[in-house]
């Protein structure tokens, strides 16, 4: 015998539907809706609905006495009515319509209003804060020393400082007040009273200056001008003056990094939000008080240019500043695993699929293979092991880059790992929340994600680090990157190399006046300048 089970769901669904069919309900509704969207409250008590008998319970009637019965005698008709009114049990409709002036009244009392807590430009001052009085008129006199009252892009600095601006903002802020070659003290005030009055912290102040207020959000060629002038007016680039041929590929290194790293979302534009979440403009303002450029390991250094130049110099054999599949694998003795680098070339870290790599495209590579614990390698590398884009890194996947490590291992001589002990050995290193799917989350939250990566990515540094002596590391010392490490590592020995050569070197007394790359003493062929320099 079969047990029939209602599906009560099915069956208030229904009684739902038949309500709602009611024209009543649904003007009440409509009335409702009309008086929310106004900023109004709506009646407790459904005028239109109370009437409706079909919401309240029906009501039982008593059959009446018959006109025969007899009635007791001496009893008043009205005292008989009051006793029978009192018993009476009251409708619901009209309890509710009793209740109502109470209910109602406290609902139509002063609602609570929200302060806001959300602002893009920075949470202004309470209370607001005129613009100092002093300080303009500082700056005003500055302009006045300047013939006509018109100042020159190299005199803003001055500027800059006493509106109390980083110094480097100098020469976005000029751009921002003036389009010609001069700058009036109107021109100037006119944009300094609005970034009082509407920006209120420094991500929004800079923004705002960088972009001219065309934009919500900065591009990678917003940064052309302020990188030019650093070269142009910060002390520890004086060397490159004589090279203006290589400021193009300072200035690209110096950008690509500052999207590598502050442009978290991937999208070719940094966000107010991505400003102010990066150290960029604190590694900016650090500039004025360090004459050394290569103390600021973030951004600016011009050692870490050297190294990125160099070792896009030594793929690029054509020197065009793009480079294929073939050349990449040359890069770091081939230890790169080749089916990573096929992945770089189908469009899975790069804006479009290409057959080639461009010098800009190239940065970000590099930066990712010698740091792979920095938050954007973690997502760059992920996105390359994910082949189907599921966003997990399945068993399969691990196994299908595995396979071109152990021939890599085979031409090294080394003793081989089998897969499952290699990926036993990484899901114990990464723990993910599901044993056979690894998520970004999942690495982001390891201890060592550069050695998760080095296990499929590349077989070199995953060996380095298998003979690695555990107290290698000095107590007291300052920790730095990967990045860093590679990037010292590299340029001692670029240094040595380029010593080495001079020593061959043969200098009579009419030796030629070579155009050469400034490396702060070392020195590159000439080729290099002819073909990169254009």
């Amino acid at each position: 015998m079969v047990t029939v089970i209602p599906d009560v769901k099915v069956k208030v669904n229904e009684f739902i539907i038949q309500w709602l069919s009611q024209d009543k309900v649904f003007d009440q509704l409509s009335d409702d809706l009309s008086c929310i969207l106004n900023g109004k409250v709506p009646d407790v008590v459904p005028t239109k609905l109370i009437n409706n008998r079909s919401l309240s319970p029906p009501h039982h009637k008593h059959p009446a006495s018959p006109r025969s019965s007899p009635r007791v005698p001496g009893s008043p008709n009205r005292a008989s009515a009051a006793r029978t009114k009192s018993n009476r049990t009251p409708s619901p409709a009209h309890e509710i319509k009793k209740s109502s002036p109470s209910i109602s009244n406290k609902l139509k009392r002063p609602q609570e209003i929200i302060p806001q807590f959300y602002f893009p430009m920075g949470k202004p001052s309470t209370p607001p804060q005129r613009v100092d009085d002093s300080r303009l008129s500082k700056i005003k006199d500055l302009f006045e020393e300047c013939k006509d009252g018109l100042m020159a892009p190299r005199d803003f600095g001055s500027v800059t400082k006493a509106a109390e601006l980083p110094l480097y903002w100098k020469c976005p802020l000029f751009e921002a007040c003036s389009s010609s070659d001069t700058c009036s003290y109107q021109q100037f005030l006119q944009v300094y009273e609005y970034l009082d009055s509407h920006c209120h912290d420094e991500a929004s102040k800079f923004l705002r200056v960088l972009t001219k207020g065309s934009r919500s959000h900065i591009i990678w060629e917003d940064f052309n001008n302020l990188i030019q002038d650093v070269i142009d007016t910060h002390p520890g680039m004086s060397f490159l003056d004589d090279a203006p041929e290589f400021h193009a590929r300072y200035i690209e290194t110096v950008t690509g990094r500052i999207m590598y790293t502050v442009n978290r979302s991937w999208s070719s534009k940094i966000t107010i939000t991505e400003l102010r979440e990066s150290n960029f403009l604190k590694i900016l303002a650090s500039l004025e008080d360090e004459p050394d450029i290569n103390q600021v390991s973030d951004y600016f250094s011009y050692e870490h240019f050297y190294v990125i130049y160099c070792k896009f110099w030594e793929i690029d054999t054509d020197h065009d500043l793009i480079v294929s599949l073939d050349d990449v694998m040359r890069h770091a003795d081939g230890t790169v695993n080749p089916r990573a680098l096929e992945r770089l070339f189908e469009g899975t870290v790069t804006y479009n699929k290409t057959e080639t790599l461009t010098y800009f495209d190239f940065i970000r590579f590099l930066l990712a293979e010698e740091d792979k614990s920095h938050p954007t390698a973690i997502e760059y590398w992920f996105r390359i092991m994910d082949l189907d884009g599921d966003g997990f890194i399945s068993l399969f996947e691990l196994e299908y880059f595995y396979q071109a490590q152990l021939e890599k291992m085979r031409l090294l001589g080394v003793e081989e790992c089998s897969v499952l002990d290699c990926v036993c050995q990484a899901l114990d290193l990464v723990r993910p929340k599901e044993e056979t799917k690894i998520t970004l989350t999942d690495i982001k939250k390891c201890k060592q994600p550069s050695l998760f990566f080095n296990i499929f990515l590349n077989i070199q540094k995953f060996l380095d680090h298998e003979l690695k002596d555990p107290f290698s590391n000095k107590d007291g010392e300052v920790p730095l990157t990967d990045w860093e490490k590679f990037a010292a590592r590299e340029y001692e020995d670029l240094i040595a190399d380029e010593e080495l050569n001079k020593q061959y070197e043969y200098e009579d007394d009419f030796e030629e006046e070579d155009e050469e790359i400034p490396m702060m003493g070392n020195v590159v062929a000439k080729s290099a300048v002819e073909t990169y320099g254009k």
